[in-house]
This record gives structure tokens, sequence and C-alpha cells, in this order.
């Protein structure tokens, strides 16, 4: 039995969250699926590529439950914020450390339409309960059902109908000290007609600290809505696991910005659901893993509704002995007429001993519609590192140069110039790093 089994034990039998005891209906029906469901293994399709728990094994992890952070821990975390806050970015601020809220470090009395779960009125508490574990094909998710049996907190964010928000939310995830702890983050994103915003998600370990985050989001983006949704995951020493759930009303737009270092493991589960006609998504992203390293990520867009539009990109980097996992899904249900969908995945092998494994998959019902996809795995283009060498540019720099090239069509995407800054700066550092083979 490997510590995430023995935490699953503690949490579906012994362990029992008193924190808002209105969100106990919503524990109890996750404990019970638990008890139906397993770790995946090899043997469960969507995780075949991994060795879940031999990834898994060594991890010392204690669970962690939401209490409050000591006045010493808050001034600590005030300097490792300025090591990992994005410079520049106007945005309303909510900072959380291992899984808690840090209100000392945020903006929570002056961020509109956010609220904590423990500190909800009886309407936005009503709210919350409606909307938890609804999401398209939740119940078989094992990790999803194990964060929902441990919910003693997390974080609403409501629009209002009409309302285009001034700034982006930015939430900020830190995980830092000196026991691993199985962190449990849990988001909530609803967007009511007509609505706009902008979310920012930073995911980041500033002094490398070792962990586990388990992390649920659901986002509703009702008819007419428009929401953009950048997720930046620097956090290489953290075992991170997400399974991120959409559903979109008639007429809404879906963006996504992903951009993910890779861990010991990390897994990325997206799951669009277009239930309204001429809804639109738009997905990109990009992933980079070294040394060891695994990144697992998989997307399944279900195209419900007639009418409407997707559009997958997303590259990736693997280089030394890392391994990394691509499994993009389109689902076109019967009455899903005139749809158009898209799905690129390009990656790149800085290693021989570096793999990959990438699967597209389309499944149709329906008759009238346009859909393609494709995915390549390859090398650097010889031709182009030749030409920059010839015009003195050394080896190992013309590699890093033609890397950043690559997945530059899906990091010039993003909205905000801070926030674009920030992850070139990262990720130009990061490539300085890799040891790429035939550098000299």
């Amino acid at each position: 039995m490997n510590n995430l089994t023995s935490i699953t034990t503690d949490f579906t039998h012994g362990h029992q969250a008193h924190k808002n005891p209105w969100l106990k209906s919503v524990r109890d029906a996750a404990r019970s699926r638990l008890k139906g469901l397993k770790l995946p293994t090899q043997k469960t399709e969507d995780w075949k590529y991994l060795k879940l728990e031999k990834l898994l094994v060594n991890e010392q992890l204690e669970a962690q439950s939401v209490r409050e952070l000591h006045a010493k821990s808050a001034d600590d975390i005030d300097k490792l914020l300025a090591q990992s806050l994005i410079s520049g970015l106007d945005g309303y601020r909510l900072v959380f450390v291992n899984g808690v809220f840090v209100s000392k470090l945020s903006h929570i009395n002056s961020t509109p339409y956010s609220v904590l779960f423990s500190e909800a009125n009886p309407a936005q508490q009503a709210l919350i309960v409606a909307h938890l574990d609804t999401s398209h094909n939740y119940y078989n998710d094992y990790f999803s059902s194990l964060n929902s049996a441990q919910l003693e907190d997390g974080l609403l964010i409501h629009i209002p109908q009409d309302c285009i928000v001034d700034k982006p939310f930015y939430i900020v995830n830190l995980t830092i000290g000196e026991r691993p702890k199985a962190n449990m983050m849990r988001l909530l994103i609803i967007a009511e007609r007509g609505s706009k915003a902008t979310l920012i998600e930073h995911e980041d370990a500033p002094l490398k600290h070792a962990g586990m985050v388990n992390t649920v989001i659901e986002c509703f983006v009702n008819d007419k809505a428009h929401l953009i949704h950048n997720r930046i995951q620097l956090d290489e020493s953290v075992t991170s696991l997400c399974s991120h759930r959409v559903k979109q009303g008639r007429s809404s737009i879906y963006q996504q910005h992903q951009i993910s270092l890779a861990s010991k493991l990390k897994r990325n589960d997206i799951t669009v659901s277009l239930q309204g006609e001429y809804g639109r998504t738009d997905i990109r992203g990009t992933f980079c893993a070294r040394h060891q390293q695994t990144i697992d990520t998989h997307t399944c867009t279900e195209h419900i509704a007639p009418n409407c539009s997707s559009n997958e990109v997303f590259r990736g980097l693997v280089d030394n002995q890392a391994n990394a996992v691509f499994n993009g899904r389109i689902h076109i249900h019967p009455n899903a007429q005139k749809t158009l969908a898209e799905l690129s995945n390009k990656n790149l092998l800085l290693s021989d001993l570096a793999t990959i494994n990438t699967k597209p998959e389309l499944e149709i019902y329906a008759d009238d519609v346009k859909c393609s996809h494709g995915a390549t795995v390859g090398q650097i283009d010889s031709e182009s590192l030749f030409y920059l060498q010839s015009r003195g540019i050394p080896r190992g720099e013309a590699k890093r140069l033609l890397s950043l090239a690559f997945i530059a069509e899906v990091v010039d995407q993003l909205g905000e110039n801070s926030v674009r800054d920030f992850v070139t700066q990262r990720l130009s550092s990061l490539f300085t790093s890799l040891q790429y083979e035939g550098a000299n």
C-alpha cells in the first residue's frame, strides 16, 4: 500500500471534516463513490502510459487539513512571494499556500465576485452546493472524488449577469514546507449570462519543496459569457494532479492558455462540454519536461449541441530521460451537426532518451461536421540548426533559440503583456540549463 492509498483510507473511513457542515452532503457522496473506485493502473485506458504506483510509492505524504498559518509563516511566505509573483500584473490577487488561503497576502476585501466557501452567505452556499460535482464525466474520476471526499474549503468566483470584470483574478498557489503534504485545491467559477472575466492561475514552489497537489476546477460559462483562463504551472518539484471540467452555454466562449513545466508527475485532465448552440472553445498549451520528469495531458471536447467550434493547439518539448503523454479526444454527439473541430499536437524530442506518447482521437456520430486532428514527434530541424551555427551561434544556444521558437505560437497568445514576459523569462532560463545532446 503506498502513501496515497493510506490517505484515501484515512479520508474515506477515519478522517471526518467538520468545517463547513453544509458541505457534508458533497463529502458523503464523494466518499461513497470513492469506495467503488480504485487507484488507476496501466490497465486503466487513460493511464496506460504511466506507472502511477511507482511514481507515487516514495512520496512521504501526509493529509493536509485546512488551518490558519502562523504570522511568522506568513512573513516568510511574503519574502518568497517576491520571487514568484508576476511583476507588473494589475489584478485581484488571491494567495493560497499548501492549499490554505492567506488573507494577509491577498486582496480579498477589494476583490469583487469572489468568496471562500467558508465565508459564503446562505445564497452563495446554495449556489455552491448546486454546482459542485455536476461536471461532465466526473464520477469515474478517482482523484476528483478524492478531492471532494476531503473538501473543507474552496474558492467561488461568481461573475454576475452582463458584468465585465475590469481586472483579472490572479490566483497564486504556492507549495512550501519541510515535509511534503497532500494538499487539496478546489475552484468553482460561474460566469453568468453575458459576463466576461479573465482568470490567471499561477502554481509555483519557490524553494523547490516537494509535495502533492490535487486540484479540481469546475467552470460554468453560461449563455453569451466569455471566460479567459490562463494556467501557469511552474512547480517542477511538486506532484500535481488536476481535474478541470468546463460546461458552456449558448454562444459562450471559453479560452484557455496553459504553460506547464513537468515534475516527478504532473497530470492535467481537461474536459469541455459544449452544451449550447454556437459555443466556441479555444485551448492552447505547451509542456516542457526534462531530467526524469513525467507530464501527462488529457483533453476531451464534448460537442453536444450543433453549430459549435473548438480548436486545440499543444506543443511539447521533452529532453534528457523525461516522459510526456498527450491524449486529445474530440467527441461529436449525434445532435451536434455543423460542428467545426480541430486538434493539433506537435512535439520535439531534444534527446535520444526522451519519450512521448501522443494519441489524438476522433469519435463522430454526426454526418454534417468538419473535423481534423494531427500529431507529430520529431527533432530539431538540422538545416535550421546549421543556419544559426553558420551565423556564429554555438550549437547549444542555437538549440535553445529553436526550442523557444517552437513553443512561441502558444506563449505569444497569452493576453497580458506582464504574464507573457514573465513566462518567456522563466522558459528562457529553463532552456539555458537544458543539457542538449551534442551541444558541443
